[in-house]
This record gives C-alpha cells, structure tokens and sequence, in this order.
C-alpha cells in the first residue's frame, strides 16, 4: 500500500493511533525500550495529515517507516470487532484473527476464496477487491445438499468453518511486498445456542431438585447453586467451540500463507479411502 497523492488525509485521532501501533510493531520486533511511545499530544491538532507526510514525519523523527506503514495498513482493515457482555462464557459472537502474509491483496483473497469455497464449502455472497486491497464475504451453504456436503467433509476432518453463519476476509497491502488480513467468523447461531442449552440445562436442574424435594425449601437452597453450576458447565462449550474456531482460522492463513491450495472433496474422500496420504 504505497502512499498516494489521491488518499483522503487522516484526522488527529487516526494519526495517534497509527503512530502508536507503530511504535508497538517496532519495539515488539526490535525488543527495544530506549524509544518514548507517541502519546496523544504528540499529535498536531489540524485538520487532517496525508499518508504521505505522515511516512516523511516518522522517517524525520527516526521512526520506522516499515512499521509505519504496516500500522497504516491495519488501520484500514476497520475497527476490532467490539467484546459482548457473556463471551467469557459461551465464546465471542465474532472471532478475528489478524495476520500478515507475503503477496498483494488480490493474491492472498484469491487463495481464500479457493479455500472457503472448495475447502469449507462456503458460498461466497460479496468480493469487492482492488490493487490495494479488498473484502470477500462467504456465507454458510443452505439445504440439503449444504447439509450433506458439510457432514462428508467434517467426516474427513476438514472444513471446520462451515458451519458458520459468514466468514469476512479483509486486505490490506503494506507497501512492503505483503498485506495484513482480517478473518472474521460470524458464530452468532452458535452461541445463541449454547446460551439456549445452558439456560434449559439449569432450569431442568432445578425442576429436577424441587420435584424430588421432600423438604421443598432446603432442596431449592441446594438446587439454585447447583443448576448455576450446570448452565455454566453447558454454555462453557461455547467458549472451548470459540477456542476451536479461531484455530481453524490461524491454521487457514498459515496455509494460505504456504500457498497450500484445497484439495476438492471427491479427490479427498478417495485419498483417504485408499490410505493415500496427500501430496
């Protein structure tokens, strides 16, 4: 992602925290500390700052401009998905995961879409992508033939992110022969469920205790705590279902990252059907 002349110029708040990623990204991969973090006030209040400028500023005062342009590029890939009240019991509603890989944006969405489309059987609903960068949307296949393609794949292990409601990929190229990329994976159906099973669990639990109670009010004294401890045990699968999604994610950039392409489903049943490992 070059800086261009055509590029909209980034207000003062922007600019912090580009600088301030920055910094971050460059202290991280130096494990250095002689440096002071940019702080709010370090940042001139105009009007807006040019990409441009801002790359010429920070090469001025001896900051990286590689980091500099990396934080420009995460910067465009949006807002972090915002935490909801409960994911630290059922699990996040989005799970994202940010990395960065080598090769332009269009390659790497390129390689995605091969990936969701033949790999998790997705089907892609929204691909918008240009030099710099881009989004590609896929959602979760409807019907019976969704269905039945989704269990056979799961069968051979793979294609773990099919179920999802949507999976989001965004692109940003850095300038420095890469890009950083967004996967944001949409479990809201997931997580409603475990919400629902963990709700239902503890209510049996306590219809259970007061309908065996021959003493009714010790044995709702007992119940309360133990149907709290069984809808919290239930709805917990979503949370370890959350752990399980976001390494599916992690291990699709790294294989999109190694250039892996998918193998479709037909030639991956016979494979292992015949023991024949993959090439």
């Amino acid at each position: 992602m070059n800086a261009r002349e055509g590029e909209a110029p980034l207000d003062p708040d922007v600019v912090a925290r580009v600088l301030g990623r920055a910094f971050e990204l460059e202290t991280s991969s130096t494990a250095s500390s002689s440096a002071s973090s940019p702080s709010r006030g370090d940042v001139d209040d105009s009007p807006g700052i040019s990409p441009a400028s801002l790359l010429a500023a920070a090469d001025e005062v001896g900051l990286s401009v590689e980091a500099v342009r990396r934080s420009l590029a995460i910067e465009r890939l949006g807002p972090p998905i915002p935490a909801h009240h409960g994911d630290r019991f059922v699990g996040a509603t989005v799970v994202s995961v940010d990395n960065e890989i080598a090769g332009t944006a269009p390659e790497i969405l390129e390689r995605m879409d091969a990936w969701m489309v033949d790999g998790h059987h997705l089907r892609r609903d929204l691909r918008r992508v240009d030099p710099a960068g881009g989004v590609v949307v896929w959602t979760k296949r409807a019907g019976l033939v969704g269905a039945a393609v989704r269990t056979v794949r799961t069968a051979t292990g793979e294609g773990k992110l099919g179920d999802l409601r949507s999976v989001t990929a965004t692109a940003r190229d850095t300038g420095l022969g890469g890009c950083v990329v967004r996967v944001s994976a949409d479990r809201s159906n997931d997580r409603q469920t475990s919400i629902v099973t963990g709700a239902a669990a503890a209510a049996t639990a306590t219809a259970v205790f007061v309908a065996g109670a021959v003493v009714a009010t010790p044995a709702v004294l007992l119940a309360t705590p133990v149907a709290l401890f069984v809808g919290l045990g239930v709805a917990a699968r979503g949370k370890r279902r959350e752990s399980r999604t976001r390494h599916e994610i992690e291990r699709l950039l790294d294989t999109v990252d190694q250039g892996i392409d998918p193998t479709r489903l037909r030639v991956d049943v016979a494979r292992r059907v015949t023991g024949r490992t993959r090439s």
